[in-house]
């Protein structure tokens, strides 16, 4: 489930980078990206996801859209020193720019910042059924 439509993107939130035809599956991954960084679901999607949805768009975008996805994002994760299955790194690399990832995929930080203010990746057990 996409927590961005194009038509908000647009209007709500006056982005343009982001052309029609890949928003739609930059915004279905944007949402999954978000889902892998919270700590518990998100029931209610108010302008705030949104807006952390439209910031993770537009950094897939840039990061190179579906290649971004596929790990080849033109700043990603780097390892200074490996030791067998040992390793210590950096989460951010290349040419200077810093930049979260999970597993290469770039990661908004100010997709991170929203969603942390919101209180949806705070460490909490949740005590009530999932449905």
């Amino acid at each position: 489930m996409s927590y961005l439509s194009y038509e908000t993107y647009i209007a709500g939130f006056h982005g343009s980078a982001v052309p029609e035809e890949e928003f739609d599956y930059l915004a279905n991954a944007a949402s999954a990206i978000i889902d892998l960084l919270v700590s518990r679901p998100i029931v209610e999607v108010n302008d705030r996801i949104r807006l952390a949805t439209a910031f993770q768009v537009e950094l897939l975008f840039a990061q190179g859209g579906t290649d971004a996805l596929a790990g080849l994002a033109a700043v990603t994760s780097g390892i200074d020193e490996r030791l067998g299955d040992y390793s210590i790194g950096t989460p951010y690399v290349a040419n200077e720019r810093r930049c979260y990832s999970i597993g290469g995929i770039p990661v908004s930080g100010l997709t991170v910042s929203i969603l942390r203010r919101e209180g949806l990746m705070s460490r909490c057990v949740c005590g009530e059924e999932l449905s």
